[in-house]
């Protein structure tokens, strides 16, 4: 009978140097004996494209070491051609193909958790006449939370092929709120997570989005907050969602916050011709398969007169990235909602 695989995820790490532009080796280790080969593919190796080769010890453990920088890295393992998550750690999700990946978070920053005093993330199951089913929505609530309070709300929707849980499991967004919302960083809001059921974000769930999910909110939490007070976010299918959305709901939200969105021509076009009717901010990594149609929307929104905050940054499709630039994201939301 074969021993199960059995992986072991050590990292040798201190404190990155005040650039940031560095962190200590991380080793990755894979109690692996009888396999003939096993490689690491992940965000670090540009995944299938240059997957490194896992070197096997006189212990049957495959390891291999290499500099990451600070950060959040998605990986997997690749033994004898089959690919495996890291069964080992918690720290795992769904990957939007029906498999599992797993992450770790390398050095100190915004995504390191509280040790104590943060918020609760709670997970419903929520009916929807638009779906004909129920959507799974995942809620931030901030320290010591009470039912009616009047807090601003984001709206944070997921990438394509995955659902609510992608910004909670795997993006851990509930340990970056806590920690700056305990720096007085950011002041307490509620995040809610909405799945759009395998969908994009028109049809079923856009009128979920749109229409249900605030009432579901007002009759659960008591929460209804103004355009004011509500900001929509999302990166990858769901930054394409925070600039759709609003063109069906004018009045919802003040401020779309879109991270390396998708926007195809025919949405271009039509924002080309009638504008958007909330305030923007794009961003998106140079090195992102993406990048033109971020800047192709850009164009036509400044032709027309309207100019998004728009930026350009190191980094590509992936979580590594977002995990830079969640924290300005949050407090970028926070400075609209205190106007």
């Amino acid at each position: 009978m074969k021993r199960p695989l059995i992986s072991r995820l050590t990292a040798c790490l201190a404190l990155c140097c005040a650039t940031g532009l560095r962190a200590d080796p991380v080793t990755i280790a894979l109690a692996a004996p009888e396999a003939r080969r096993v490689d690491l593919a992940g965000e670090m190796t540009d995944w299938d494209a240059h997957k490194q080769a896992m070197a096997r010890g006189a212990d049957g453990v495959w390891r291999t070491r290499l500099d990451l920088a600070p950060g959040q890295w998605l990986y997997k393992f690749v033994v004898d051609g089959r690919w495996v998550p890291d069964s080992a750690t918690s720290d795992h999700d769904a990957d939007g193909r029906g498999g599992q990946h797993s992450f770790l978070f390398v050095g100190e920053g915004a995504w390191t958790p509280l040790a104590a005093g943060g918020g609760r993330v709670e997970a419903w199951q929520v009916p929807s006449a638009a779906f004909g089913e129920t959507v799974k929505v995942n809620v931030y609530l901030p320290p010591g939370f009470e039912r009616g309070q009047p807090l601003p709300v984001l709206t944070l929707l997921h990438g394509g092929g995955m659902d609510a849980d992608q910004w909670w499991r795997t993006g851990h967004i509930e340990r970056y709120a806590d920690r700056l919302i305990a720096a007085g960083s950011i002041r307490p809001l509620v995040i809610v997570m909405p799945s759009s059921n395998g969908r994009r974000y028109e049809g079923p769930a856009e009128r979920f989005i749109v229409d249900e999910l605030p009432a579901w909110l007002k009759a659960r939490y008591g929460l209804a907050p103004t355009r004011a007070q509500s900001a929509i976010a999302g990166m990858s299918m769901g930054g394409t969602g925070a600039v759709r959305l609003p063109l069906a709901a004018p009045q919802r939200w003040g401020l779309a916050y879109a991270l390396s969105g998708y926007y195809p021509p025919e949405l271009v076009e039509q924002l080309r011709r009638a504008g958007l009717p909330v305030e923007l901010v794009m961003r998106c990594g140079r090195g992102d398969e993406l990048l033109p149609t971020n800047r192709a929307l850009v164009a036509a929104l400044r032709e027309r007169g309207q100019a998004p905050d728009y930026r350009e940054d190191a980094g590509g499709h992936s979580f590594h990235y977002w995990s830079q630039i969640l924290a300005e994201t949050l407090i970028g939301v926070d400075a609209y909602f205190r106007r």
